[in-house]
């Protein structure tokens, strides 16, 4: 008897099951779980080899001052080996970081080099292990994320799946690294991801983050970077306005936190570039270890020292806390810029722990506790030097483990992002991006109106006239400012109404039927009734208060103040239409050139042809460029023009050339720049 007769119920299910046709989000599930599985394993070798890397740069060292002399050498000698092994096995590279996962997602398609993921790994180690002032969660959340790439390129998946696996990879980084599955889903979300992401997409950055977080509480059962259970008082819930002031203050640090890291980043280019990438990465780990003399503190994550603050194992005076906090932010920035690899993250937990500690003390007083300033120091610093609010006070609570404390937290993360944006606007990834010419606007970009603000397109000086004015005055303006419409201002400039030639007619009409007891200001004639719109606004925004209200032309007012900044009519949207859609193109050929330099491996480069340039006013196929470059396009004005070998080149044209990195100063010569131009 065949098994099939015995079993006929199972063999039916059995062929049901591989016949079973998945959908791609299904099977895309499935692969998430391999992902959440594999990432969770690569930290754990991570984490072992920061082990390996701090026994030998680190654990050896006596105590005392022989230890701590011994330090400085010993990092130097840690920075001198990491900048040997990136300058043979990475290279240059346009963005590296997390910086470089967001530009893979928004404009790659997700495609990532994991061929060097492996390097970075061993490199970043090397820097943890050896106390440079780093965090581990960066280069985590950049092993994640290039898993998912890998996985995705190698199954040949669309490219809107590889972008979700990248993202999946990069939360279960997060996962495993902090134990964290829920921040790291809101990290995906709203940094990697920033802001775009589907139903579908959230299921499988949660599947794979939960799973990331299972495999490494099965392999390391006890959590490395979980703190408490912590000791602490709640006050009376007015003390919850003590975490008002708190968020004030962190807002300018974590400002200065950011621009920190990029002043010290030219610094050190434009100052230290005629040294080689091992000689700087060494001096920048002399700098940090003879500072980490009379600082030992600031030394590596920190991580002992902040959970020693929380539990209240370790009492640091006032000043004490101000300085460890503060030198940190500096130190920090010079491990960066030296070269060592990891990330801010960490640090910025570390920050936000000591001023919130040092804050606790001033408003001890009060009976509240210092270590539950700390807490909310953490989530607040998180927030305002990364600008993901939600990952912050998800991550704060699930290290902590402590749900006391979220009202508090949430309110500090908010006040601290929301006036930190207006020391820096932009956060620490997107400011990298910026400078390099990449603008990523949040969510999806749903019409071309929507990438052009008020303030662009608005006509300034707006026509004006004083409230004051004769109707004489009034009728010379109009004849003056050629226009139909004044807006009406004090003497403060504050708008104050709306006076058109119908108004002035009606004005005179009254006249002549009636004679007033005494003339007329514009102030008695104006409509006071004005539709307005702020400058910051969108102009879809305007657009639709223009056609609910039919008019033709809307003052735009400063929103604190009333005070007009100009004004927006017909003719300034199609102007504006015609912006958005030349911005719209830019951010294509960029995203065009990004991915030839991804699918290439070539370098892609954009020079500017001079007025007396050797091409200019020459036919392609008569330029002798050199040899395995290729003109990939040329931006002439607004227009994007696909080259042919009868195409002249013209001064001013913007040619993208895909060619080998040493070919750049044969390229800059041809385009007429001075070879030492950047």
């Amino acid at each position: 008897m065949s098994p099939s007769e015995v079993f006929p119920r199972f063999t039916t299910w059995l062929n049901r099951i591989l016949h079973l046709r998945f959908t791609e989000t299904t099977r895309t599930l499935f692969i998430s779980v391999g992902i959440g599985i594999l990432t969770s394993l690569a930290i754990a070798l991570y984490h072992v080899l920061i082990e390996l890397a701090h026994e030998l740069f680190r654990a050896w060292l006596p105590d005392g001052v022989t230890g701590a002399l011994l330090s400085i050498g010993s990092l130097a000698l840690a920075g001198a080996l990491v900048g040997l092994l990136y300058d043979r096995f990475i290279g240059h590279e346009r963005h590296h970081g997390v910086a470089g996962v967001i530009e893979a997602v928004a404009l790659t398609g997700g495609r990532l080099p994991y061929q060097k993921i492996p390097a970075k790994t061993v490199i970043s180690a090397i820097s943890l292990g050896a106390g440079s002032s780093v965090g581990p969660e960066d280069p985590s959340v950049q092993i994640g994320s290039n898993l998912g790439s890998f996985v995705g390129q190698f199954l040949r998946l669309p490219e809107e799946r590889v972008k979700i696996l990248v993202a999946a990879g990069g939360a279960s980084a997060i996962a495993a690294a902090f134990n964290a599955p829920i921040a790291g889903v809101f990290f995906a979300l709203e940094i990697i991801l920033n802001g775009v992401f589907t139903t579908g997409s959230l299921g499988i950055i949660v599947l794979a983050s939960v799973i990331s977080a299972a495999a490494t509480k099965a392999i390391q059962p006890v959590n490395p970077e979980a703190i408490g259970p912590l000791t602490y008082n709640l006050g009376a819930p007015l003390e919850i306005l003590l975490y008002v002031p708190l968020g004030l203050l962190l807002a300018p640090i974590a400002a200065f936190t950011i621009r920190a890291i990029f002043w010290q980043h030219d610094w050190w280019h434009t100052h230290l570039h005629h040294l080689s990438r091992p000689l700087r990465t060494a001096l920048a780990g002399a700098v940090v270890g003879l500072v980490g003399v009379f600082l030992p503190q600031i030394l590596g994550t920190g991580r002992e020292v902040m959970n020693g603050v929380l539990d209240g194992d370790l009492t640091f005076p006032f000043l004490l806390l101000l300085a460890i906090g503060l030198v940190k932010i500096i130190m920090t920035s010079v491990t960066l810029a030296g070269g060592f690899i990891g990330g801010v993250f960490a640090p910025a937990l570390f920050i936000g722990t000591m001023l919130g500690a040092a804050y606790g003390q001033l408003v001890a007083f009060t009976g509240a506790s210092p270590q539950a300033f700390a807490i909310a120091g953490m989530a607040g610093m998180v927030s305002g030097v990364l600008r993901a609010p939600i990952t912050a006070i998800m991550i704060v609570f699930e290290v902590t483990g402590d749900y006391r404390l979220i009202l508090p937290m949430m309110l500090t993360t908010v006040i601290c992002m929301v006036f930190a944006e207006r020391w820096q606007p932009d956060g620490l990834y997107t400011l990298g991006l910026a400078r390099a010419g990449i603008r990523l606007r949040q969510g999806r970009d749903v019409d071309v109106m929507q990438s052009v603000t008020v303030r662009e397109a608005m006509h300034t000086p707006a026509p004006t006239i004083l409230t004051t004015a004769t109707l004489a005055q009034l009728r010379d303006t109009f004849h003056e400012s050629d226009t139909r419409s004044l807006c009406v201002v004090d003497s403060d400039g504050k708008l104050t109404g709306l006076v058109t030639l119908r108004d002035l007619q009606n004005a005179y009409d009254r006249l002549q039927s009636a004679a007033p007891a005494a003339p007329p200001t514009v102030a008695g004639i104006c409509s006071r009734q004005v539709i307005t719109i702020p400058p910051d606004a969108t102009l879809w925004e305007a657009i639709r208060v223009m056609g609910r209200a039919d008019i033709g032309r809307l003052p735009v007012v400063e929103f604190e103040s009333g005070r007009l900044l100009g004004i927006l009519r017909r003719h300034n949207l199609i102007k504006a239409y015609n912006m958005s859609i030349a911005r719209h193109m830019e951010d294509q050929h960029l995203t065009e050139q990004l991915r030839l330099n991804t699918l290439t491996g070539a370098h892609v480069m954009e020079i500017h042809v001079a007025q007396t340039a050797p091409i200019a006013h020459q036919a392609l196929r008569d330029i002798r460029f050199p040899a395995e470059s290729v003109v990939a396009s040329i931006r002439r004005g607004s227009k994007l023009i696909v080259p042919h070998g009868d195409t002249v080149v013209q001064p001013g044209d913007r040619l993208a050339v895909v060619a080998a990195p040493e070919a750049e100063a044969h390229l800059l010569q041809l385009a007429g720049q001075a070879d030492d131009q950047p």
